[in-house]
């Protein structure tokens, strides 16, 4: 019986971002049965929609009042009939044989408890001085590792695309990206993406990493390095840059006292993170004296001062 396929898009103000993502799946070997758009903004006119149903795929949309990205993403499971569900960003490009290669990973472990598949990012670029010393400095804070994909005893982890030996062919994982992946519908009865993981603007920091990784508890997780795209991020404004900092740091505390911590010494491990970012980005902003990277470094010390002394009435960032 052949897998039905659903993708699911949250949207917020970018319609010709949305329309590129839109027209990538149209252009896939292996085409969705359905896409559901969940718009948090005010698209005057949704994108390509005759175009789908012209392809056979039928087409969702919905809008809700209150951005919040990790609501769309329930609110589009909720809406989905499919038995794979991908979970897309409005501002990916996919290879034109992403759905295909996902979908053959789940044929082809079809005998193993899969809960979830995801691709990679293909335009990373790790190639500049600069990006190359922040990783090693982040290596030696355990800010990031050697391995892709897997979770540090800090809270923080390899994100893809990250290392000097990157992932090649299927592996399996401890967390899936959140841009391009897909889970079987199943696993959406036992898991949903938490809230706290939200900024007040609606902006989602961490929350993919941690619903995924809670998945991986009680299914495997696996990643396939031929299924690829692109990721073509809109660009942040200086005040986004102090919710990141604040955000980065507290997503991390809750996933880290919540997902990892087994015992009290590891504290340790996060502490000795979170000092070694404060130190990074402090060192960046002497350097460059840009407000955006003030902005940041004031939104990491917001977010120590709240754990700090706010522990136990914390609720999301």
């Amino acid at each position: 019986m052949e897998l039905k396929i659903s993708a699911i898009i949250p949207t917020y103000n970018r319609p010709q971002d949305l329309t590129n993502c839109i027209q990538s799946i149209l252009d896939q070997s292996v085409r969705p049965d359905e896409i559901i758009v969940i718009d948090d903004g005010n698209l005057n006119e949704v994108p390509l929609k005759s175009k789908c149903k012209q392809n056979g795929i039928d087409f969702k949309y919905a809008k809700k009042k209150v951005p919040g990205v990790t609501q769309s993403r329930n609110m589009g499971v909720r809406l989905s009939i499919g038995d794979i569900i991908f979970l897309l960003e409005d501002d990916i490009v996919l290879f034109n044989d992403f759905f295909e290669q996902i979908i053959q990973t789940y044929k082809k472990h079809s005998n193993e408890l899969i809960g979830g598949v995801g691709g990679v990012i293909h335009n990373i670029d790790f190639s500049k001085t600069e990006k190359r010393i922040l990783r090693f400095l982040y290596q030696i804070f355990l800010l990031t590792g050697p391995h892709e994909g897997k979770i540090l005893r800090s809270g923080f982890s390899t994100d893809y695309g990250q290392t000097k030996s990157p992932l090649k062919g299927v592996h399996k994982v401890d967390f899936l990206p959140g841009g391009g992946s897909a889970f079987r519908k199943e696993v959406f009865g036992s898991f949903q993406f938490s809230e706290k993981y939200q900024t007040q603007s609606g902006y989602g920091q961490g929350e993919d990493k941690e619903f995924s990784y809670r998945v991986s508890k009680r299914y495997s997780l696996l990643i396939n390095t031929k299924a690829r795209f692109y990721h073509y991020p809109a660009k942040k404004t200086g005040h986004d840059k102090f919710i990141k900092g604040k955000s980065f740091v507290l997503s991390r505390y809750f996933f880290f006292n919540e997902c990892v911590k087994k015992r009290p010494v590891d504290w340790i491990y996060y502490i000795y993170a979170v000092t070694g970012y404060l130190l990074i980005r402090t060192c960046i902003l002497m350097l460059s004296m840009k407000r955006t990277e003030y902005d940041r470094v004031k939104g990491i010390l917001s977010a120590v001062k709240e754990i700090l002394f706010k522990r136990t009435k914390l609720k999301g960032i």
